[in-house]
């Protein structure tokens, strides 16, 4: 007697299209890491942020603000 296996089991893609399959998920793949690599390349091209206290640097106020403290007398 044969055993039946049910469908879902099978994880093999049965037929003539299994070798285009495996080609495009080769694509995706080497799609994938080309995108990474290129996102890389252009993060390490950015320019590092200056070093040192900036303008403005810890301040609360908005860009609309006065730059000068408000005079007392």
């Amino acid at each position: 007697m044969s055993e039946h296996v049910p469908s879902f089991f099978v994880l093999a893609a049965g037929g003539s299209g299994s070798p285009l399959l495996i080609i495009i998920g080769v694509i995706i793949v080497g799609a994938l890491l080309a995108a990474f690599w290129i996102g890389s390349r252009r993060t390490a091209r950015k320019p590092k942020p200056p070093r040192g206290p900036q303008p403005r640097s810890g301040s609360w106020d908005t860009p609309d603000s006065p730059t000068e403290p408000p005079h007392r007398h």
